[in-house]
Order: C-alpha cells, then sequence, then structure tokens
C-alpha cells in the first residue's frame, strides 16, 4: 500500500510526465497511521475469490515471484480487477469494507458511493477493528484487451496478460510487472528487475524493453540492461 492521506484533496495525474516520487511510507509507519496490515496469500486470494464472476489476477510484487519459496517479504497484495467489473466486485466483497484511494484521498465506499472514472485502486477490510488485506488495481480492459493504465498506447490481449502457475492462481506476467515498477524504482523494484530479468524469455525482454522506451523518459536506466 502507498503513502496517501485521509482527505479529499487534490488529485495527481499518474498518467503525466513523471515527478519526482514521494517517500514511501514503511510497512510499520504505515501501519501506525492507518491501521494494521495483514495481508492475504495469493492462495487465500484464489479462495476470495472463488467462483466470481469477473476476471482477476494477483499484480504487484507477488506476480514476480517465480520460484516456489518468496525470495523476499511483501507487506501487500494487489489484485488486478477489470475497471468495469467494479459493480460486480463489490457486490462480490458486500460483505467487507471497501475504501477509494486516489492520490491524497481515502474516502470509505458506502454502498451508495459510486467510484470515479478516474480511481484506479480499493482497500479492503472486514470493517475497521479488522486489519488491511488486500489491494484491488482497477485495470483498464475493454473486450478482451488489456490496457496498459499509464499510456494506452501498451495495450495485449487480455489472455497474454496473466499465466496461471502449477497451483492455478493467475499472476500478471512478471515483463508487465516490471513495466509498471519502471517508473519509480524504488529498493525492492530493482531488486526484482534483476531478479526477473534473467528469467524472462528473450520476446518478453524485447517486448519490456520496448513499452518502457516508449512510455519512459529517454535514457531510463533499465534500458540498456534489457539488451
Amino acid at each position: 500500500m502507498r503513502e496517501t492521506a485521509v482527505h479529499n484533496g487534490a488529485m495527481e495525474d499518474e498518467t503525466a510526465v513523471p515527478a519526482p516520487a514521494p517517500p514511501e511510507l514503511g510497512f510499520l509507519e504505515f501501519q501506525q497511521i492507518y491501521g494494521p496490515i495483514r495481508a492475504l496469500s495469493p492462495a487465500e486470494a484464489a479462495l476470495l475469490f472463488d467462483g466470481a464472476p469477473f476476471r482477476w489476477w494477483v499484480a504487484g510484487g507477488w506476480s514476480v515471484e517465480l520460484g516456489a519459496v518468496p525470495r523476499r517479504f511483501h507487506e501487500d497484495l494487489e489484485v488486478a480487477v477489470p475497471r468495469q467489473d467494479v459493480p460486480s466486485l463489490r457486490d462480490w466483497l458486500r460483505d467487507y469494507h471497501l475504501w477509494d484511494t486516489h492520490e491524497a484521498g481515502l474516502r470509505f465506499l458506502a454502498p451508495d458511493v459510486v467510484v470515479p472514472i478516474d480511481h484506479e485502486q480499493l482497500w479492503l477490510r472486514r470493517d475497521a477493528y479488522s486489519p488491511w488485506l488486500l489491494d484491488l488495481m482497477l485495470t483498464p480492459v475493454a473486450g478482451n484487451t488489456w490496457f496498459y493504465k499509464r499510456d494506452q498506447r501498451v495495450s495485449r490481449p487480455v489472455e497474454s496478460v496473466v499465466r496461471v502457475a502449477v497451483d492455478g492462481i493467475p499472476y500478471q506476467r512478471p515483463e508487465i510487472t516490471l513495466l509498471f515498477k519502471a517508473r519509480r524504482r524504488w529498493e525492492k523494484d530493482e531488486m526484482d528487475f534483476a531478479a526477473v530479468v534473467p528469467e524472462l524469455e528473450a520476446s518478453d525482454r524485447a517486448w519490456l524493453r520496448n513499452a518502457i522506451a516508449l512510455t519512459e523518459p529517454a535514457r531510463h536506466p533499465w534500458l540498456e540492461r534489457l539488451g
């Protein structure tokens, strides 16, 4: 979960040319401000969404864990859901509390509150006495086409965005997750890049390099390392 604040202040446009990123709150500092986190595991998320009438897949740091044992600690779990499936998602999670987080704002989603079209992330917990469980990433999908939310010139068939692991859990493909991580390149992102790129197929490395060259400033430090 990223840094935010509980108010409805001005909204930064994440699709614009990137500005210097604010410092990311540490795991303990975040909890001191917003309450405890007890993130679901991917297996627990699979149980939560078993039988759901919408697509979903694990994104974020867990999606670049390609081995049987995680390489590092993950303070949260991100699950991507097509943006147009928000009504079905909210109905599926009606026994939980959803919070809309957008830039500097954090707002409880009462049943009659609409999620604005440009908002991209929800937080989930059972109630105010319970820890945060996961982040829901509202993802632009039109028909069977996935679009990169920061630059919709980048798109793919949605079936090629997801890989299904041996345990049956759908994960975002690692080259796509690394594209998201290329923007801010926090320490954990650099760790993931270094660990995952050697495991990518040549075609996936080429896709990532082309996508970064298209959507990030010139001379991005990952371009040379991608060959």
